[in-house]
């Protein structure tokens, strides 16, 4: 099967032509999808094939997926109808529901009980939020749940030194806060406990070069959403073959494990009701 899996480039030809999922003039219609870049973008690009090789097959719809190079990308492409449906993190949920009415569909059970964890240097002397006065800091994506709201609205609940957020870095993505930490251009960052996990296990970072010394509390996070005007039948199609994958199937588990997931839930617009205000307390949600 020729690949449909593209980067940013492909992602402004889609923002040009405009989206036509299930509108297409022969009998397969076709679904447009953008994922928000949690990591190097092109790693993402790699490793989708074999779902979207599989969405293909249980939705009987060409699916074009598309990995931009910031969370707001995302975000403007669905509220523009530029993609039929995005992979988005909580926060950028948020955004697009306040701004499009986009539908949620279905998330990993552990979404419902996500957390940021926060890293520093073994022998960095950090060992609280209390011990980050007067350290450097790095955060993610401007608009991450995991690797830039939720540990900032925590930072603020703890009354952390207000330099260390305003002063802050943004490296982009999580697995670029971590290396951040890692080779000692900031002191401290904070980022997606998944990453961090998969960072470790892989070896990209060890345990010599970071340590977590914190752990937020759970907040919902990551979703698949529709856009308001795609075909229902469309968005259950979708929805329906993720709720499907079972991991006592074989080809269910190796996609469950490629997705850092047990198990699909549908998800709720109200799950999202508490980091909505964590976001209009951070000044970053009307």
């Amino acid at each position: 099967m020729k690949k449909r899996v593209f980067g940013f480039a492909a992602l402004l030809v889609l923002f040009a032509v405009g989206c036509n999922g299930g509108r297409t003039g022969g009998s397969e219609s076709t679904l447009h999808l953008a994922l928000i870049p949690s990591t190097d973008p092109g790693k993402i690009v790699r490793e989708s094939q074999p779902l979207v090789n599989y969405l293909e097959k249980e939705t009987g719809s060409r699916v074009e997926l598309v990995v931009p190079t910031n969370y707001a990308a995302v975000v403007e492409a669905i509220a523009n109808d530029r993609v039929d449906i995005a992979y988005l993190g909580g926060f950028t949920f948020a955004q697009a529901s306040r701004r499009a009415g986009v539908r949620p569909l279905v998330q990993r059970e552990r979404d419902r009980d996500f957390h940021s964890v926060f890293i520093t240097q073994p022998r960095s002397g950090i060992n609280s939020l209390a011990d980050l006065k007067g350290h450097t800091f790095a955060f993610g994506d401007v608009n991450s749940t995991s690797g830039h709201l939720m540990p900032a609205y925590y930072m603020r609940a703890a009354s952390v030194d207000p330099g260390v957020l305003t002063k802050a870095l943004y490296t982009g993505g999580h697995d670029a806060t971590a290396l951040a930490v890692a080779n000692g251009k900031v002191d401290a960052g904070a980022m997606d406990e998944l990453v961090f996990a998969n960072m470790m296990k892989s070896g990209k970072i060890t345990a010599d070069q970071v340590k977590v010394f914190y752990t937020t509390p759970a907040f919902f996070d990551y979703v698949w959403a529709a856009r308001k005007g795609l075909d229902p039948k469309l968005s259950e199609g979708f929805a329906a073959a993720f709720l499907k994958l079972d991991a006592s199937n074989p080809e269910g588990k190796v996609l469950l494990d490629l997705l850092n997931a047990t198990k699909y839930m549908r998800a709720e617009d109200s799950s999202y009701d508490k980091l909505r205000q964590a976001a209009r307390e951070e000044g970053l949600l009307q």
